[in-house]
């Protein structure tokens, strides 16, 4: 089955946030997830810490809500 265009729209919906994707927009996201886990404690204090989806910076579908996804250290 092909993946087809990357797809990834993110809703507040009651309070809620939501997660749609395709399988290539939800791969991109869980690589994203992978990719920032895998950073040092030193890259974790860089601008490499995040990654932000949204429909302005053509990473979301339109009508998305922005969404960082970011690396935060233990205390």
């Amino acid at each position: 089955m092909a993946d087809g265009t990357f797809r990834l729209k993110v809703l507040l919906e009651k309070g809620e946030v939501h997660i749609h994707g395709n399988r290539a927009g939800l791969r991109d996201l869980a690589n994203v997830c992978a990719a920032l886990s895998a950073l040092s404690d030193e890259e974790a204090k860089t601008a490499a810490n995040h990654v932000i989806y949204a429909d302005y910076m053509n990473s979301a579908d339109d009508g998305s809500i922005p969404m960082m996804v970011c690396l935060t250290l233990d205390p």
